[in-house]
């Protein structure tokens, strides 16, 4: 019992959050108003603190925990902390033996959704793509690429990493990835290359009833396919290479296709075709027989006459026209967008995306870097200039009498598109999203001449009309004014690029009848920002904006 005293006389009287426990280096065995001040300093410095991003032996970046919302959890550490602590005895006993503090965690929280967010766009930092062995074709040559592994953050892990005791988040964190592989691999691209070279080897001779002739080898090297299931060899690819074989005998079929007359749309009729048999060479060249035997077999085209007439694609229903000037960047994107909407046909009561159908705008697709307006302000961007495209869409479909999904306008006024009637794009938000919610099919057709484009659909009238009205502007607001840091002006000097004007809301409406029934009286608002006074100053000063600009 002396033993005992002595050891609870040496454990203190039990004052303190909770005596022998320590949080993120502080006592918690001081009186709770020292520990309370004390964690929360403790807490605001970690969280202020800069933790590098560690992966593959370098630093991607940094990141403060403050940066999203990160608090330290100053009572949960303390609840925690106290029910860590020994009892009375217990705290005897490491006292005598020497025992080192228990250490607790210190719990932090984040704004609402700012870790998923972050870890995010981490992961578009550190993601790549694993890259399958590629078999290039150069006439009857074959060139391998060799396979490269590609690296996925482990984003949970990441999300635990960062959400558990602040404390403990090191300096240098390393990002928790994994190696991802190719499904086909160096080794079997060049045991799919030697397999297709035996099969050159072995000839092209094709016989098609009883007239024999030689495929082109680079015909036939082009059809191989190099893949994770193996090598295989397209009787699709192998068409052009037989009609150039057999051409005397070879009737190339055609499918049916939309001429516009006017206002009015014809059916230009399909044309059924017959064909070498390309499946049928394509097994027979793959095994060793040579002259591989084929016959004729009948080819007709999948949009038949019947298809295209079923579509009821009439008549034009609804069009638009807006203007450009030729020769800057931003026609050349236009024009491109416009080649790959031209012909677009959207089924009844069914949607057509813009960016869907357009893509991402690339340099390897076609697109240029071109103004577009960004934040309030022009900014080159690759694809400027699509937007035009997106508004002479919105207003054919407008007058078409489509459902208008989802539209956004540009942040201040172009006088080239009606007021408070246009729509921008860019990728992959905004994007402008319409509706043929009609009982037939709506065929796009887009054109353009040396200054302008338009966008015409036609489909069945249904005997549609669309009625709109635009009112005034009303809810105007001032500019302010926005100091961009701008090439070519001296340090200290201030040079005025745009003088600014008035933002303002407008409304429009819309009526759409079927003969005298009315289907829908929409009122649609649009709400322009003031464009505001830029002050173009030297790059690097103090509180100067850059400009960032998204995908067009």
């Amino acid at each position: 019992m002396a033993l005992v005293g002595i050891i609870l006389l040496i454990a203190g009287g039990g004052g303190g959050v909770a005596p022998q426990v320590v949080v993120a280096g502080v006592d918690m065995g001081q009186d709770e108003a020292q520990v309370t001040t004390a964690l929360t300093a403790r807490g605001k410095a970690l969280t202020e603190r800069l933790v590098n991003l560690d992966v593959d032996g370098g630093v991607l970046g940094v990141m403060r925990p403050s940066d999203l919302g990160a608090t330290a959890n100053v009572e949960a550490a303390k609840t925690t902390a106290a029910d860590q602590s020994p009892g009375r005895l217990t705290r005897g006993f490491r006292a005598v033996t020497g025992a080192a503090p228990i250490t607790s965690p210190l719990p932090v929280t984040y704004r609402k959704g700012a870790v998923d967010a972050w870890v995010a766009d981490v992961a578009t930092q550190v993601d790549r793509p694993e890259q399958n062995a590629r078999v290039q074709v150069q006439g009857a040559q074959f060139t391998v690429t060799p396979q490269a592994d590609g690296r996925a953050l482990d984003r949970s892990r990441l999300k635990q990493m960062v959400s558990g005791d602040l404390s403990s988040l090191p300096s240098h964190l390393q990002l928790p990835v994994r190696t991802t592989r190719p499904t086909l691999t160096t080794d079997a691209a060049d045991a799919q290359v030697r397999q297709a070279q035996q099969v050159l080897q072995r000839g092209t001779q094709v016989s098609v009833d009883g007239i024999q002739a030689t495929l082109d080898r680079a015909g036939v090297a082009a059809a191989f396919h190099f893949g994770p299931k193996g090598l295989s060899l397209s009787g699709a690819d192998l068409r052009k290479p037989l009609i150039a074989a057999y051409p005397a005998t070879s009737v190339i079929p055609a499918p049916a296709r939309f001429e516009v007359r006017g206002t009015q749309v014809v059916v230009v009729p399909s044309k059924d075709g017959r064909l070498v048999d390309g499946k049928q060479v394509a097994d027979g060249l793959m095994g060793e027989d040579r002259p591989v035997e084929s016959t004729y077999v009948d080819d007709n085209p999948v949009f038949s006459t019947e298809k295209a007439q079923s579509l009821g694609i009439k008549e034009e229903v609804g069009s638009f026209m807006t203007p450009y000037s030729p020769g800057e960047p931003r026609v050349t994107n236009i024009r491109r967008a416009s080649q790959i909407l031209n012909g677009t046909i959207i089924p009844p009561h069914g949607r057509l995306s813009l960016n869907q159908a357009l893509g991402e705008r690339t340099v390897e697709r076609g697109f240029v870097a071109a103004p577009m307006l960004a934040d309030g302000l022009h900014v080159d961007s690759i694809g400027g200039g699509v937007s035009q495209v997106a508004t002479t869409l919105f207003n054919a479909a407008f007058f078409a009498g489509f459902e208008l999904n989802q539209h956004t306008a540009h942040q201040l006024y172009i006088d080239r598109y009606p007021l408070g009637r246009e729509a921008t794009i860019s990728w992959p938000i905004p994007d402008l999203v319409v509706t043929n919610d009609w009982d037939a099919s709506a065929l796009v057709r887009v054109s353009n001449s040396t200054d302008s484009i338009t966008v015409t659909i036609y489909s069945t009238s249904f005997d549609r009309k669309v009625e709109e009205s635009t009112g005034n502007p009303y809810d105007f607001t001032k500019p302010k004014t926005r100091y961009v840091a701008t090439e070519g002006v001296p340090t200290g000097q201030q040079q005025e690029i745009t003088s600014g004007d008035r933002g303002y809301s407008v409304d429009i409406t819309r009526k759409v009848f079927k003969g005298s029934e009315l289907l829908s009286d929409d009122t649609f608002t649009t709400v322009y920002l003031a464009p505001p006074k830029v002050i173009g100053v030297a790059p690097g000063t103090p509180g100067a904006e850059t400009p960032s600009a998204p995908s067009g």
